[in-house]
C-alpha cells in the first residue's frame, strides 16, 4: 500500500591589511518567513519541467499564459483532493505548499531546502512497510526549527516510523530525508520567484487502501525547511497529518496538527 506522492544576505567582507586590501564578498541565505499553506488553492507555480505525472492534481497551462518566465505554469490542489472513493483500491491525496521568504539580498543557491519525515501507515491492524527515503539536503545530525535530530538521508532505508530515535545520537528524533533540496530540480514541482524571494514548492501524499473493506490509518510527521548559512534566521514549519480510513466507508477523516515546538519563523 503506497504511502506517498507518487521537493539572505549578501556579505560584503572588508579584510584591510596597511589599508592595502580590498573588499571579498561571501554569498548567504536567511528566510524572514514560512507559511504552511494547506487549504484552498496554491495560485500559480512557474517551472520549466514538464511534470506530466501532475496533469490529474494540478491544472497545466503555457508559463507565459500565468504571467511565468518559464516554459510551464501550475496551480495544484491542496488539502483532501483527488479523491476516488467509490473505486475497487479507493484512494485520496492530500496537498501542501510551503511558501518560504528569504531575508533582502540572499543568494537562493546558498539555502539549504527540503523536507523531513516519519511515517507509520496501518492495514488491518498491521504496520505496513515504508517507501524508501527521498534524500534531502541534510543528513546526520542536525538542528531543524530550534530542535536537534538525526537525519537518515539514504536512499536504500525506508522512511523510519512515526516516533523513531536514533540511539547512536543520544536518542534523537530520527526523520528521513524527503526531497525538495534543489528549486531547480526537473522531478518535482519547486520555484523559485526572484521578485518576491520566494521559495515556494508543492507536496500531494497519497493513502491508497487495498480493497474497500481494509481499516487504514496514515501517521505522518512532517518539517519542511529552508535552512540559512551561518549567522543568517532559518525556516522550519513542522506539521502531522493523521488519516484514518475505516471499512467500506466514504468519509475518511483527515486532520492537520501545527507542532509548534519544531517549528521556527512560521506562519501556520
Amino acid at each position: 500500500m503506497p504511502a506517498m506522492k507518487s521537493a539572505v544576505c549578501v556579505v560584503g567582507l572588508l579584510v584591510a591589511v596597511s589599508g592595502l586590501w580590498p573588499a571579498t564578498a561571501s554569498a548567504a541565505c536567511g528566510c524572514s518567513n514560512m507559511r504552511l499553506v494547506h487549504a484552498g488553492a496554491t495560485g500559480t507555480m512557474c517551472s520549466n519541467a514538464a511534470l506530466n505525472f501532475l496533469a490529474t492534481e494540478c491544472a497545466v497551462a503555457p508559463g507565459a499564459s500565468k504571467g511565468c518566465a518559464t516554459t510551464w505554469a501550475y496551480e495544484c490542489n491542496l488539502g483532501v483532493n483527488s479523491k476516488k472513493y467509490a473505486n475497487v483500491k479507493p484512494y485520496q491525496r492530500t496537498g501542501f505548499q510551503p511558501v518560504a521568504t528569504l531575508t533582502a539580498g540572499s543568494t537562493v543557491s546558498q539555502c539549504s531546502t527540503g523536507q523531513l519525515l516519519q511515517l507509520t501507515i496501518t492495514g488491518n491492524g498491521s504496520v505496513e512497510a515504508n517507501p524508501a527515503i527521498n534524500p534531502t539536503s541534510l543528513a546526520g545530525t542536525q538542528t531543524v526549527g530550534g530542535r536537534r535530530l538525526y537525519i537518515d538521508n539514504s536512499g536504500a532505508h525506508p522512511f523510519p516510523q512515526v516516533g523513531a530515535t536514533q540511539p547512536s545520537a543520544g536518542g534523537d528524533p530520527k526523520f528521513g530525508g524527503d526531497n525538495y533540496s534543489n528549486y531547480t530540480s526537473g522531478d518535482v514541482l519547486f520555484n523559485y520567484n526572484a521578485a518576491t524571494r520566494q521559495l515556494s514548492w508543492w507536496d500531494n501524499t497519497d493513502q491508497s487502501k487495498d480493497a474497500q473493506g481494509e481499516v487504514a490509518t496514515w501517521k505522518y510527521k512532517f518539517v519542511s525547511f529552508v535552512q540559512g548559512t551561518a549567522g543568517q534566521t532559518s525556516c522550519a514549519c513542522a506539521f502531522d497529518i493523521a488519516v484514518n480510513w475505516p471499512a467500506n466507508n466514504n468519509a475518511p477523516v483527515t486532520t492537520w496538527t501545527y507542532q509548534a515546538g519544531g517549528s521556527q519563523n512560521c506562519t501556520w
